[in-house]
């Protein structure tokens, strides 16, 4: 069993970052309500990278790793931000090799990780 159960708090945050984004909508800061996703996407994503952050200051054996944790993190942050932008139709020609080349860093931090080994 995990020293720190991070289940509920990690459910909890997803509800205020839905509560924020939401309320952005409502406040007209929002172009349509796709975006109350992608900013949630964008959101959570960075509690997941804090989370993997935690992760490593106290490592526990039955769970992801930290950098398992962290690589998704980034991964939903950025998905969140090729989403807004396509939303917003920003740098349109640009998202797809942008999402290409941050997944491509992480394949590439992955295998110097499993090198080292």
């Amino acid at each position: 069993m995990p020293k720190r159960p991070v289940g509920v708090f990690s459910l909890g945050i997803l509800i205020v970052v839905l509560a924020i984004t939401a309320s952005a909508f409502a406040a007209n800061l929002l172009a349509n309500i796709f975006e109350i996703f992608s900013l949630t996407m964008i959101l959570f994503g960075a509690w997941i990278v804090v989370l993997g952050g935690m992760r490593v200051a106290s490592p526990e054996q039955d769970s992801r790793g930290a950098f398992n944790t962290f690589s998704g993190g980034i991964l939903m942050t950025t998905l969140g931000v090729v989403w807004t932008f396509y939303i917003r139709e920003l740098f349109a020609e640009y998202l797809f090799s942008a999402l290409l080349l941050v997944i491509g860093i992480l394949v590439v931090a992955a295998g110097i990780k499993a090198w080292r080994k």
